[in-house]
C-alpha cells in the first residue's frame, strides 16, 4: 500500500514553509550559539585595572577615534561605528541572534501570506 499525498493549496504550502523556516533557523541558531566562542578580532592591547585585565579594542582607542574624526568628521565616526556593528552581526554568537531574528521574520511573513491566501476575495456580481 503506497501513501498518496493529496495536492496541497498555496495556504498549506506557506504554513509548512513557515514551520520549516522556523525549526531550521532556530536549530541552526542554537547550534551556532553553543559552538561559537565570543571573539573580538580587533584587540589592540590590554589594560590592567584593579587586578583585572581588560581588552582595548581598536575602535575604543582615543587615538583611533580622534584621527578618524580629524580625517572625516563626526559622520566618519558614525559610519565606522555603523559599519563595525553591521559586520559584527555575522560572526560569533551574534550570528546566532541574527539568525533567530531572520528566521522568525521570514516565518512571520510566510504566515501572513498564508493567512491572506485563505481569505476569499469578494466577487462582483453584474446584474443583467
Amino acid at each position: 500500500m503506497a501513501l498518496r499525498m493529496k495536492p496541497r493549496g498555496p495556504q498549506t504550502r506557506f504554513y509548512l514553509l513557515a514551520a520549516l523556516l522556523l525549526v531550521t533557523g532556530l536549530s541552526a541558531a542554537l547550534l551556532i550559539y553553543l559552538t561559537q566562542p565570543e571573539t573580538d578580532s580587533d584587540v589592540l592591547g590590554y589594560e590592567f585595572a584593579d587586578g583585572n585585565s581588560y581588552a582595548v579594542l581598536t575602535r575604543d582607542s582615543k587615538q583611533y577615534r580622534h584621527d578618524l574624526e580629524r580625517l572625516g568628521g563626526k559622520a566618519a565616526v558614525f559610519a565606522d561605528d555603523l559599519s563595525r556593528w553591521f559586520a559584527g552581526l555575522w560572526s560569533g554568537k551574534q550570528l546566532a541572534y541574527t539568525l533567530v531574528f531572520l528566521s522568525i521574520g521570514a516565518a512571520a511573513i510566510c504566515l501572513r501570506i498564508a493567512h491572506h491566501s485563505s481569505t476569499p476575495k469578494p466577487t462582483q456580481r453584474t446584474e443583467d
